[in-house]
């Protein structure tokens, strides 16, 4: 008997772990419902995903970068949905805009000659997210900025070669917390 109950209790419980997360109803005769996939929600009925490039308008242009954000956010979305990605025209469809790219000093230090101590380099991007499935969650060229505060006695070069990557990955992150996880 109690080999039974044990025996019930563990396959209730990984019928419900497996259920958890996946939700699908049918309304209207229409299937409707999301998935749910490393905490994205997504429409069942959204198969594939497009990512137009970046355009690069800041006025200090890092020249990889706008290639960085298209591809990152493309392997994302491929790494952590079931998503396909095509040219344009997807279910869910980004598009973007590098609107400002620099450095500047943040921390002065005295002396004779006043210099920074550190030194910011930001990067804002402005996305436009459209899910043509479900419209509730689209933005329109919603602003996520990223930086990093480094040494000045740091080469701007230096820097970048270091953190651009990591100042990617975080904005990325960003735009699809926003887009998929409704943060």
């Amino acid at each position: 008997m109690k080999n039974s109950v044990l025996q019930r209790f563990i396959v209730y419980s990984g019928l419900i772990l497996l259920s958890y997360g996946c939700t699908i109803g049918k309304a209207g005769g229409k299937l409707q419902g999301s998935y749910t996939l490393k905490g994205a929600n997504i429409p069942v009925d959204c198969t594939t995903a497009s990512v137009q490039y970046f355009r690069n308008e800041a006025l200090q242009v890092q020249p990889l970068l706008a290639m960085k954000i298209t591809e990152a956010l493309k392997d994302k979305i491929l790494s952590d949905t079931k998503l396909k990605i095509v040219s344009r025209d997807g279910d869910v469809n980004f598009e973007g805009v590098i609107e400002s790219y620099g450095n500047q000093p943040m921390a002065p230090q005295g002396g004779e000659n006043i210099t920074a101590a550190l030194n910011r380099l930001s990067v804002t991007i402005k996305v436009k997210y459209s899910n043509s499935k479900d419209q509730q969650y689209d933005f329109d060229f919603s602003p996520f900025t990223r930086y990093i505060d480094y040494p000045s006695s740091q080469n701007l070069d230096e820097v970048e070669r270091n953190n651009l990557d990591d100042l990617v990955k975080l904005m990325v992150d960003d735009i699809y917390n926003k887009a998929f996880v409704n943060w």
